[in-house]
């Protein structure tokens, strides 16, 4: 698993810097901190597969049926407005996780 910075103008989200390895069936979570100068609109997690395209996971307001059924039940994020953070767990982790995650503020695509 590896991850990438995203910044925004003023906004600014800091994420897990460093590759993550795991072995099948283990969790992990990713870290996921920002800064802005408003409230942001929506902060979301992306998925990134090689030669592909990313791909939204979850949002701040996603219900577990939004989801995409890859992710269902071992993906969840939870949003600390105080903290500001929106850190990601992974649980059960299975090989096609492996691929590049990223947090936004706003859509991205």
């Amino acid at each position: 698993l590896s991850f990438l910075l995203e910044m925004t103008g003023a906004d600014s989200v800091t994420q897990t810097s460093h590759p993550i390895v795991l072995k099948q069936s283990e969790s992990t979570i990713i870290q996921c901190k920002y800064e802005t100068a408003s409230t942001p609109q929506a902060l979301f997690w992306y998925i990134q597969d090689p030669n592909q395209a990313p791909l939204v996971i979850l949002n701040a307001y996603s219900q577990a049926e939004d989801i995409p059924l890859r992710f269902q039940n071992r993906f969840s994020a939870f949003h600390n407005k105080t903290k500001k953070t929106f850190h990601l767990n992974i649980t059960v982790a299975v090989l096609p996780d492996s691929a590049t995650y990223f947090c936004a503020l706003s859509p991205t695509l």
